[in-house]
């Protein structure tokens, strides 16, 4: 009955993004935590500021941080907006998952997939890093789970593909590019980024990623440029979220200063990957040349 079963549609997409926003939550406090070399389990969620433990009526998604007005209940100080928008974009990855394939392995591989790329977003936005413990599953998982037909790579030896062109494309476009220039021209987390979501969308889908994540990018960083805004230059001093703890990298360049009005890369290939993936038929009619890559 047509009833019925819109009904139990609703019911589905309503429980997508509750189970989405819930996931969103813990990847806020992977977030703050990895960049620093924190556990991801203990202590429990608490006041970025004045650490005290956060009540579980205080941590419902999106609506706690409404009710308290972005504060700490202890302490009242300011809590980011980025909590409650990676909850809600956590909701929404899990409800378009769910939307595309319903409630099944494949839904929620894709959201997995969807939820690591907001998560080293977020991470790279805060401490332009990328860290190896979330990019080099994000590629393990992609090409294991290419075989059972769970990623939108069109094989399982197309998804290891992906992965190779992905990672050594960027490999060499770091090597040379930093031999060329005599600075870093790309970092290799970006490397292990692009190789792991090559991994997913296989090697056709790699082209239109970082054609999305290059022009998206250029927009943003002109934009950047126009405002005279941007990450601070060499000679002035890099101000942190209040909320971001400091990043624990045993890398010498650990000290290293984006240039003024730079942006990192990683978000851009994250939308990049996640635009071709799920409005690839409405950019394919947008620009019709880019069905070669389907």
């Amino acid at each position: 009955m047509p009833g019925i079963e819109s009904a139990v549609q609703g019911l589905a997409h309503a429980f997508a993004f509750l189970f989405g926003a819930v996931v969103g939550s813990f990847l806020n406090v992977v977030v703050a935590r990895v960049p620093a070399g924190e556990s991801i389990v203990h202590p429990r969620s608490r006041c970025p500021g004045c650490r005290t433990p956060i009540a579980w009526y205080d941590n419902v998604p999106v609506l706690s941080w409404m009710l308290l007005r972005g504060r700490c209940r202890a302490c009242r100080a300011g809590i980011s907006f980025r909590y409650p928008l990676v909850e809600l974009l956590g909701g929404a990855a899990s409800l378009v998952a769910v939307s595309r394939h319903g409630l099944s392995l494949a839904a929620l591989a894709e959201f997995g997939f969807a939820a690591t790329l907001l998560t080293l977003s977020s991470i790279d936005l805060d401490t332009w890093l990328l860290p190896h413990v979330l990019t080099v599953p994000l590629l393990v998982a992609g090409v294991g789970l290419s075989a059972l037909g769970l990623t939108s790579a069109p094989s399982f030896l197309g998804s290891l593909g992906g992965a190779a062109t992905g990672w050594l494309s960027f490999a060499a476009v770091s090597v040379i590019g930093e031999k060329v220039l005599r600075k870093e021209a790309l970092g290799f987390g970006d490397v292990w980024l692009l190789g792991g979501i090559g991994a997913w969308v296989g090697v056709a889908g790699l082209l239109p990623v970082v054609l999305l994540a290059s022009l998206q990018g250029t927009v943003v960083g002109l934009a950047l440029i126009v405002m005279g805004r941007g990450q601070p230059g060499p000679e002035e001093t890099a101000v942190a979220a209040p909320d971001a703890p400091p990043p624990v990298d045993p890398d010498p360049d650990a000290d290293w200063i984006p240039p003024r009005n730079a942006v990192p890369f990683g978000p851009f290939l994250a939308a990049g990957a996640l635009e071709w993936l799920w409005l690839q038929g409405w950019l394919v009619e947008l620009v019709p040349t880019l069905s070669i890559f389907r």
